[in-house]
C-alpha cells in the first residue's frame, strides 16, 4: 500500500478526536442526540483547523446506520466511504474554487431537490465559501433558506466576512480557533507514540510554534522532520530543517543594540549574510523574540520599567520603541533590492541614543508645578510658573508706544466690583495660568473683565470669533478660575462694540530677542522659569 502522510492517517474519526475545537464538538454532539438538527451550518477560522474535517464527521454521524448519533460506528458502508473520501451520490464536496460561478449553483439547486439515493441526509460540503460569487450566493439564498428536509448545507470559509450577511443569517455559524503550541505537541507526542519513534520535546515544541495554531501544518512538518531523520529527532534538526535561527544570533545582536555598539550590529549583519541567512525573515525572528521576553516576564509579575533582555535590564518604552522601528525595517526590505544596507541603516539608527517621551513630559509636569528638579546644575531648583503671555497694545501714530507689566483690564474700562475677592489681581494670575491651553489664552488677549459683583464674573468682547472661541472652553475657565479664587466662580460673556477711535488699532505684540523692545516684555526672557525651560530643552531663543 503507497505511503500515507500522517495529515491523512491520522485524520480524525470522532468528534472526541478533535484537537482544541472542543466547543465545536460538544455543540454538535448535543444537537446530534437532541435532534436538533439544523439545514445550514457555516464553519469559519484559519486553515488546517479541522472545518473540513468536522464537516465529514457531522456528515458520517447524520449517514451512520445507527445515526443519527454523536459516535459514529466507522463500520457501516456510509461511514467507511466517507472516512477514505470516496465519492458518494448523497455526500458531495464542492470546490467552490472552481465551482463558483451562477451556473455551477442553478444546477446544485436542481440536484438538491431529489431525494438521497441510500442514506438518510444529502449532505453538502462546500469548502472555501466565501469564493462563490455575488450573483451565484443570491441564487443561492432560498435554497439555503428553505431547503428539502432531506438536504442539509455545510460551508467551509477561512475568510467569513467575506461571505454576504443574507448567508450568514440563515446559517449556524461555528468559529474555529487555532490550536495552541501545548495541544499540538502533545498531539504530536501521541503520534509519535503509536508510531513508535523517538523525539525530544524541545524538538516537538519547535514543530508546535511554527505549525502557527494549524494541526494540519504540523502533521505536514513532522512528515517532512521524519524524512530528515533516521533516529531521535532532535530539536537541532528541526532547527536546520525549518531554518531557524540560533538563539545566539538574536541575543548577540540584542546586546549590541542595547550597549549602543554600531560596529557590533553590523558585524552582526555581516555574519548572518555569509551563513546564508535570509535577512527579513532575521528581523521578524528578532522582533519576536523581543515580544516573547516582554509576554513572559510581565506574565511572571515582572515589572514593564525592569525588562531583562540579553542579560540587560531594559525600559518597556525602549523596547517597544525598537519592535515599532523592526516594523518599518521589515517592510522596507520587502521593496528594496538591498535589504542587507537596509537592515544596516536601521540597526544603526537603534543604537543611538532613546529618550523615553513619558519620562521628558513628566519632567515637564513636574516643572510646571514647580516642584524640585535636577537640572544639571548643582543646588538649582524650578521656579513656579509665572510666564506672563504676550501683551495687547494700543498703538497710536501720536504717541510712543507703551506696554502694560501684563494684560489688566482697560482704565478707560474700570472694573465693576463688590467682592471682598481682589478681582483685578485674581483676573491678571487668571490670564498668566490660562496660557496652559494657547488656543483659549490667544483669544482671551482681545478680553477684558467688564465686572466682578461676588462669584459673578462677565468677561467681554469686541472680537465675536474670539468669543466663540472661549465660549466652546467655558469649563476650563470656570475651572481654572475657580482654582485661583478658592470658591466657586459663575462666568458670563457679552459683546461690546469696537474701539473705532481714528488711528488706533489693537495688535498683539510677539517680542523677539534681537531687536528693542518694551523692557517689561524684554525682562521677560530673564525670567528663571524660561531660563529653566531653555535649560530642559537645552533650547535658545530665536
Amino acid at each position: 500500500m503507497a505511503y500515507q502522510v500522517l495529515a491523512r492517517k491520522y485524520r480524525p474519526q470522532t468528534f472526541e478526536q478533535m484537537i482544541g475545537q472542543s466547543h465545536v464538538a460538544q455543540t454538535l454532539a448535543n444537537a446530534l442526540k437532541s435532534g436538533k438538527i439544523a439545514h445550514a451550518y457555516l464553519f469559519s477560522g484559519p486553515r488546517g483547523v479541522g472545518k473540513t474535517t468536522s464537516a465529514r464527521l457531522l456528515a458520517k454521524a447524520l449517514n451512520c446506520e445507527k445515526g443519527p448519533t454523536p459516535i459514529p460506528c466507522n463500520a457501516c458502508e456510509s461511514c467507511q466511504r466517507i472516512s477514505r473520501g470516496q465519492e458518494m451520490v448523497d455526500v458531495l464536496e464542492i470546490d467552490a474554487a472552481s465551482n463558483r460561478g451562477i451556473e455551477e449553483i442553478r444546477e446544485l439547486r436542481e440536484n438538491v431537490r431529489y431525494a438521497p439515493a441510500h442514506s438518510r441526509y444529502k449532505v453538502y460540503i462546500v469548502d472555501e465559501a466565501h469564493q462563490i460569487t455575488h450573483d451565484a450566493f443570491n441564487a443561492f439564498l432560498k435554497t439555503l433558506e428553505e431547503p428539502p428536509a432531506h438536504a442539509i448545507f455545510i460551508l467551509a470559509t477561512t475568510e467569513h466576512q467575506k461571505i454576504p450577511a443574507t448567508i450568514l443569517s440563515r446559517c449556524q455559524m461555528f468559529r474555529f480557533k487555532r490550536v495552541s503550541p501545548d495541544e499540538i505537541a502533545a498531539h504530536l507526542a501521541v503520534l509519535l507514540e503509536q508510531e513508535k519513534i523517538a523525539a525530544e520535546p524541545q524538538a516537538l515544541a519547535r514543530l508546535a510554534k511554527a505549525a502557527g495554531g494549524s494541526v494540519r501544518d504540523s502533521l505536514s512538518l513532522l512528515d517532512q522532520a521524519l524524512s530528515f531523520t533516521t533516529g531521535t529527532l532532535t530539536a537541532k534538526q528541526v532547527e536546520m530543517l525549518l531554518g531557524f535561527l540560533p538563539e545566539e544570533f538574536l541575543i548577540g545582536f540584542a546586546s549590541a543594540l542595547f550597549e549602543r555598539q554600531a560596529a557590533g550590529v553590523l558585524q552582526w549583519v555581516k555574519q548572518l549574510m555569509e551563513e546564508g541567512w535570509e535577512l527579513q525573515q532575521f528581523a521578524k525572528d528578532f522582533r519576536e523574540f523581543l515580544r516573547q521576553s516582554i509576554v513572559d516576564q510581565i506574565a511572571a509579575g515582572k515589572k514593564p520599567g525592569a525588562l531583562s533582555i540579553a542579560g540587560r535590564t531594559v525600559p518597556l518604552a525602549h523596547v517597544l520603541h525598537i519592535v515599532k522601528i523592526l516594523g518599518s525595517c521589515v517592510e522596507d526590505m520587502r521593496w528594496n533590492d538591498n535589504p542587507q544596507l537596509v537592515l544596516e541603516l536601521y540597526a544603526l539608527r537603534l543604537t543611538e541614543p532613546f529618550v523615553d517621551v513619558g519620562d521628558l513630559v513628566a519632567r515637564l509636569e513636574n516643572l510646571e508645578r514647580g516642584g524640585d528638579r535636577e537640572t544639571g546644575r548643582q543646588g538649582e531648583k524650578a521656579i513656579p510658573n509665572q510666564i506672563t503671555p504676550p501683551a495687547t497694545l494700543v498703538l497710536s501714530p501720536s504717541r510712543p508706544v507703551s506696554a502694560p507689566s501684563s494684560i489688566a483690564p482697560s482704565p478707560s474700562h474700570p472694573v465693576s466690583t463688590s467682592s471682598s475677592l481682589d478681582a483685578p489681581a485674581l483676573w491678571k494670575r487668571f490670564l498668566a495660568e490660562v496660557w496652559k491651553k494657547p488656543s483659549v489664552a490667544s483669544h482671551l488677549e482681545r478680553a477684558r473683565l467688564k465686572s466682578a459683583e461676588g462669584s459673578d464674573w462677565v468677561i467681554s468682547f469686541t472680537d465675536p470669533f474670539a468669543m466663540a472661541a472661549v465660549q466652546r472652553a467655558q469649563s476650563f475657565v470656570v475651572e481654572t478660575l475657580t482654582i485661583l479664587a478658592g470658591q466657586p466662580i459663575r462666568v458670563k460673556f457679552s459683546q461690546d462694540e469696537p474701539d473705532r477711535r481714528e488711528g488706533s488699532t489693537t495688535v498683539t505684540v510677539a517680542p523677539e530677542i534681537d531687536r528693542d523692545v518694551v523692557p517689561p516684555v524684554a525682562s521677560a526672557f530673564q525670567d528663571p522659569h524660561v531660563q529653566k525651560v531653555l535649560d530642559v530643552f537645552k533650547g535658545k531663543i530665536r
